[in-house]
């Protein structure tokens, strides 16, 4: 039997200005569930006021946006929030707190959507904190503390406590930014292996690097100058002829095991 596709993020003609410039313009985007998102955009092309958004930090000038169905202003925005997972590099401002816990508390943690833990654990949550790591293939390190950690491990520390809440969407922000082609492709393969599995959750990479993109990523949006210029099914809208014209370079992709690669002719 066909699953019914839900909507799990919606855009309507958002702009975003702020001191009298123009971030984003006329966004439309459309996210349904069973879809796996890249956001492919340059720096300062206006993905973090996007991404901004969802958890309300930012909000449109004009425009609508809804997650799950739900607009802000209608919901309670934290029952939202505490359904989405994030993993981002920014989340090195929560340094001074995260380096004083041990990576499996950080992941135990996940599930109430907090940095460190203020609640009474289960042995139920302990168990499946466990079953999670080592499907995460951080068993090794568990016991040791975030800042003794690589970047690599830290970031698959983070992704497992994305999934310790059971998110309904998983948003990557750059989550490979800082890391080297080991710990990218290391970091990656994981969360190849997990989108793939029975309990996969939606997600949403945002990336400026096309070799990020994943085979397991259906759907691409391309984000220039705050605008989205097109979107898609991967194989539609990673072509030579889009991504020259959104570089404003020659270039060609190549692909290996659906997963692309570019090349600067």
């Amino acid at each position: 039997m066909k699953q019914e596709k839900k909507e799990i993020l919606h855009y309507e003609n958002v702009s975003f200005i702020r001191e009298k410039r123009v971030i984003l313009k006329n966004i439309n985007w459309h996210v349904e569930s069973n879809e796996n998102w890249a956001l492919l955009g340059l720096n300062g092309s206006g993905k973090s006021t996007i991404l901004g958004m969802i958890p309300a930090y930012t909000f449109p000038t004009k425009g609508e946006v809804r997650v799950f169905g739900h607009k802000f202003g209608n919901y309670a925005w934290k029952n939202i929030k505490d359904r989405i997972g994030f993993v981002s590099s920014s989340l090195n401002s929560f340094l001074l707190t995260l380096n004083k816990e041990k990576l499996k508390d950080i992941v135990i943690s996940g599930k109430f959507s907090s940095i460190g833990i203020y609640q009474n654990i289960s042995e139920k949550d302990k168990e499946k904190a466990e079953k999670i790591i080592e499907d995460f293939k951080i068993g090794y390190v568990k016991e040791k503390y975030f800042s003794a950690l690589s970047q690599g491990e830290q970031r698959r520390a983070l992704l497992a406590r994305a999934f310790m809440n059971e998110s309904e969407l998983l948003i990557l922000d750059e989550p490979c930014s800082g890391l080297d082609i080991v710990s990218r492709e290391h970091f990656l393969s994981v969360l190849e292996d997990k989108a793939n599995g029975e309990n996969s959750i939606p997600f949403i990479y945002v990336t400026h690097r096309i070799e990020e993109i994943i085979s397991s990523v259906t759907h691409v949006a391309l984000l220039k100058d705050g605008e989205i210029t097109t979107q898609g099914l991967k194989k539609d809208i990673l072509t030579d002829e889009l991504l020259t014209e959104f570089f404003e370079i020659s270039v060609r992709i190549e692909w290996e095991n659906e997963r692309p690669w570019l090349v600067v002719k």
